[in-house]
């Protein structure tokens, strides 16, 4: 992500960053705002989110980025349509990483 170059509206970047820091800056949010106004999960759906093994959750989170490259072009401007086609994306990774890294402390440190 960090050598394929992007517009994030009009200001180049790389695709890294705008999925890491400008999708989520241009929402209005912190990080923190924005995880307070997640959907809860019921204990079913986070015990679901945080089975398999780490292996799982990797090639779950391949899935995603061959989407996200097989739909972004270098060079290209992204804005209103990417949010509108990515965010909910963006947030479900967030939270699926939030609820694995719990998962994976709670294991590690009993």
């Amino acid at each position: 992500g960090n050598d394929f170059q992007v517009r994030w509206y009009r200001d180049g970047t790389n695709l890294h960053r705008v999925w890491d820091t400008q999708m989520i800056e241009s929402y209005g949010m912190s990080y923190s705002e924005l995880a307070m106004n997640m959907p809860q999960l019921s204990k079913k759906e986070r015990k679901t989110m945080a089975s398999g093994t780490h292996r799982d959750w990797l090639t779950d989170s391949r899935n995603v980025v061959k989407d996200i490259y097989a739909n972004t072009t270098v060079g290209q401007k992204l804005g209103n349509r990417y949010m509108y086609d990515y965010f909910n994306v963006l947030k479900g990774q967030l939270q699926k990483g939030g609820v694995r890294l719990a998962a994976l402390l709670n294991e590690v440190l009993g």
